[in-house]
């Protein structure tokens, strides 16, 4: 694949911006800028743009080298620079600069339908944008980096040896339910000797971002966040529609799936460390690979089978060392794909252990490094800043895809386990996303709210959604929210999976009909960044983003007659 660096027309081509000392006589040059004609406006526009890129860039730096080791000093040192010295300033001179963009005479003469977005979210900044948050929102993302650096470290002793968390969960998918048991109750225990921390913690970033929207003119933080996070094609309602959805339609099947891995394992009453266990087989968990040069070359293969321009964008970031995908002491929890708005590359985190989740977790971040990839040409990075409902589809449906390919599991009933186990893991998803979108608005509406009635009200919502199939052990339930990072590091980021996946829903349902037609329409999605509406971007990949319920009952009988097959294979 051939992947040409972007040339900087006005920066030094090799300068880092890890300083305000570097970055402010860039600045000063943006500010001092005269416009005589729209060239002129268009230059300096593009390098406002040349800026933004590269100082994003060197703050994703500073990002993945302190999640790929929390506890190292000089990592952590250089992310705090940036968060406490870098973003504050450049916030503050974001608004002067968006400001005189926005006042132009020569701004209506850009494209109109290439800049929707880009406008839509220069103007939502300018109108969020409040001075006396500045400082706060540097603390609330220095307490967030606190959750990462207290998970990061958690580690757990097995047999003598010492695993991360990741790793230790292998455990769990063991069919001797004395030794997930016994596992399960170490993770625990190893979360909740700072679980009063973690909830301290909370009521420092209620009360922060309470502030920030207080600050902004909001009665309070959701509503805030929600403008905040530029959800301009749709509203709070479209939330409660899908909590409605899933306490209606999505939790019975959820339950039925539970009530036959309880009768799988032949159990009275499901615990939590029944939960990861496979029912289809008791003998022996899903391992598609030991390795991560193993995992990475199978995978390569199965993108290869899917479209050889995608097998060719993971063989380059494997060649430029691009994916860190293994779990190892100090690392942050987690995975994520992180795009290098500069470059136009993709980076890959993510803390595998061997496990059928793993590979999943590499197939998702795929999704969004295609997503990266293909949406690289487009010149400005607010043309590539496409929201999450949007990102989510890409990976959720690459997840799909994936699957088809018999690379990791050629044994037809190994494929039907990984197939049982996607569905599941889809359909158990659902609940947790309601759960973790209806918990933030109560946090957020309730600010005021005692650790007390937190974790009542996280039980409350716990059930709602998921019923009581699973019986949990006292007090283990209330701090499960503990574990969602999202929470802490990403406010509201959550429903976004939800919306998304009912989306990968309707677009695996169209790959199983037409595989070469559905892909290739997923990649024009993925091209058009944020180039067009939220619903546009997704009729352009073949599926609504906006639902009914009834919409949804195809697809679900779909989901069913599925099961229904992968049961028979199972029983051949």
């Amino acid at each position: 694949m051939q992947i040409t660096r972007p040339v900087r027309e006005w920066l030094p081509p090799h300068l880092s911006f890890t300083s305000w000392e570097v970055v402010a006589p860039y600045v000063e040059e943006l500010r001092l800028a005269r416009w005589k004609s729209f060239s002129d406006f268009y230059q300096w526009l593009r390098r406002l743009n040349e800026l933004e890129s590269a100082i994003s860039e060197s703050a994703a730096w500073s990002f993945i080298r302190f999640t790929q080791n929390t506890q190292d000093e000089a990592s952590r040192k250089a992310y705090e620079q940036y968060l406490q010295e870098v973003q504050p300033k450049l916030n503050e001179v974001r608004y002067e600069l968006y400001k005189r963009y926005w006042e132009s005479p020569w701004r209506v003469f850009l494209p109109q339908e290439e800049f929707l977005n880009f406008n839509r979210s220069v103007q939502n900044y300018l109108a969020l944008f409040r001075p006396e948050n500045v400082e706060l929102e540097t603390k609330a993302e220095l307490l967030a980096k606190e959750y990462n650096e207290i998970v990061g470290q958690l580690t757990v002793e097995v047999d003598g040896k010492t695993f991360t968390l990741p790793q230790a969960s292998l455990f769990l998918e063991s069919p001797d339910r004395a030794r997930r048991e016994e596992v399960w109750w170490k993770i625990y225990e190893a979360r909740a000797v700072h679980a009063e921390r973690l909830e301290s913690l909370m009521d420092e970033l209620v009360a922060v971002r309470t502030q920030i929207a207080r600050n902004a003119g909001f009665d309070n933080y959701y509503d805030y966040r929600f403008r905040q996070l530029g959800r301009f094609d749709w509203s709070v309602e479209l939330c409660h529609n899908f909590h409605a959805l899933v306490e209606r339609s999505v939790k019975r099947l959820y339950n039925r799936l539970l009530i036959y891995r309880k009768n799988r394992l032949g159990l009275e009453k499901l615990k939590p460390w029944d939960l990861n266990v496979d029912p289809c087989d008791l003998q022996a968990p899903l391992r598609p690979f030991s390795t991560e040069e193993e995992l990475i070359t199978k995978s390569i293969e199965v993108f290869r089978q899917l479209h050889p321009r995608i097998a060719e964008m993971v063989e380059y970031m494997r060649s430029i060392g691009h994916l860190d995908l293994f779990s190892r002491p100090g690392k942050a929890p987690g995975g994520y794909n992180y795009s290098l708005h500069e470059s136009g590359l993709p980076f890959i985190f993510m803390n595998a252990a061997g496990s059928h989740s793993d590979l999943v977790t590499l197939v998702h971040e795929v999704g969004h490094a295609v997503h990266t990839f293909q949406s690289r040409h487009l010149p400005f990075m607010l043309q590539r800043e496409y929201p999450a409902e949007v990102a989510e589809l890409a990976s959720m449906s690459m997840e799909f895809m994936a699957l088809y390919p018999k690379v990791f599991y050629p044994d037809p009933k190994e494929q039907a386990r990984a197939w049982f186990q996607q569905i599941s893991r889809v359909i158990t998803l659902f609940p947790w996303v309601a759960t973790v979108d209806a918990f933030q608005e109560w946090l957020y509406r309730n600010p005021t709210h005692t650790h007390a009635e937190r974790r009542q009200k996280w039980s409350e919502l716990y059930y709602r959604f998921h019923g009581r199939q699973v019986e949990w052990p006292e007090g283990t339930l209330e701090v499960l929210w503990h574990r969602q990072l999202h929470i802490f590091d990403y406010p509201l980021y959550y429903i976004e999976y939800g919306l998304a996946q009912l989306g990968a829903l309707q677009f695996w349902y169209n790959y199983d009909r037409n595989p070469q037609v559905a892909i290739e329409k997923y990649l024009y999605a993925l091209s058009l960044g944020y180039l067009k509406t939220v619903p546009e971007i997704y009729e352009a990949a073949g599926v609504k983003f906006f639902f009914q319920p009834t919409e949804l009952d195809e697809i679900f009988r779909f989901i069913i007659e599925h099961l229904k097959r992968i049961r028979d294979t199972l029983r051949d």
